[in-house]
Order: structure tokens, then sequence, then C-alpha cells
């Protein structure tokens, strides 16, 4: 199902034709992440960070927003702490609620895909270790990570062509975080972020 989605997304754009008005974002922020599933007890929020850049393509009254970015996620459950890195890569449009003025605010909805690039995990006070390496229980991180995410955002002008905003977004992951079933559970992430754009056609 979200295969067909990020494919309808990615087909809409392959068709728009470019208008006035897209926007060129660099955004950082925070993430509070979880993982949720049988393998995990007693979660406790693991606090990472995003970096991206998007890239906005007006599509009549919506926004069409592709990007690619750093995202750090994991969990901290009775019995270790999980850190997970990720290249995301989102698909999302941007539905105005509020689009008059200097001041607008989005509902953002759409597919994310992620490319694993980190999987460690921590036992005590004891060293990190690969997820891969442990002697008990190790697992191979997924390499790809399908999700679904929703979120408001809030973009005020700036003066010219400079205008910034911060979002709120909350993704849930639609595959394992590991290869097979070694470990059941999947990503569960609040994102806050800040972004500051450039219209630059």
């Amino acid at each position: 199902m979200m295969k067909k989605m990020f494919a309808t997304t990615l087909l809409l754009a392959a068709m728009a034709t470019p208008l006035k008005g897209q926007g060129l974002e660099f955004s950082g922020g925070v993430n509070f992440a979880k993982l949720s599933g049988a393998d995990i007890q007693n979660a406790a929020q693991s606090v990472g960070l995003n970096f991206g850049v998007d890239l906005v393509i007006p599509l009549g009254p919506v926004g069409l927003n592709l990007g690619a970015g750093w995202s750090q996620k994991g969990v901290e459950d009775a019995a270790r702490v999980i850190d997970l890195s990720y290249i995301e890569i989102p698909v999302h449009i941007r539905f105005p609620l509020i689009g008059a003025g200097p001041v607008r605010l989005n509902l953002i909805l759409g597919p994310t895909i992620g490319i694993n690039t980190g999987c460690e995990v921590s036992v005590g006070a004891a060293a990190a270790q690969n997820c891969a390496d442990l002697a008990m229980d190790p697992f191979n991180a997924e390499k790809l990570e399908w999700a679904g995410a929703g979120g408001l955002g809030l973009s005020f002008s700036l003066g010219g062509l400079v205008y910034a905003g911060v979002e709120l977004k909350y993704s849930v992951g639609l595959s394992n975080v590991s290869e097979g079933s070694s470990l059941a559970a999947k990503n569960r992430t609040f994102a806050l972020t800040s972004h500051l754009g450039f219209d630059i056609f």
C-alpha cells in the first residue's frame, strides 16, 4: 500500500508543470523516537537530531515536498539502548489550511523512505556495539524502511524571497527495523523541526 502511495505521489510530481513559488528549504530539529513491538518492553523515548534539505513544488492549491535528510532514531528499554540512523527521503503533500497573508499553516501528509546508515546497541555501561556483532540476540538492521507521516507546518515571510517556519510531524514505521523478524519492532517518531526557505523561481 505504501509503495503504491509513494509511486502515485512521484507520478504526480513528474506530470506537474512547475509554477511560480518553488521553494528550497534547509531544516534541522529534534526527534523524540521510540520502537514499538513485542520485543520492546518498558520503552523510554530516545532523543536524536534531524537535518535535511527540501524542494517544495506547487501543484495547484497544494505543495509537493521532495527532500533528503539525516535522522537519528531508536529506543531505550529495560534491557538496552538501541541507536538507529537513517537517510530519509520524504515525498509529502502540503495542504494549506491558512494560506493568505505572510503566515501560512499547512497540513502535511505522505510517505517516507528511510535508508539505514547505522545500528548500535548499548547494554549497561558497556561500549556500544554494532547490532550484528552482539554476543546475545544479534540482528541486522533492515536496509529500507517504509513509513507514513503526518503533521502541521507553520511558515512566515521574512521579507523578499526569504521565509522561515516550524513543523511538527509524527511518523509511523510500517516495516520492522530488523531484517526478517529477529527484532519485532517498528519506529514511532515525533519530529520537531525549523526551516529557512528561499523562493527560487
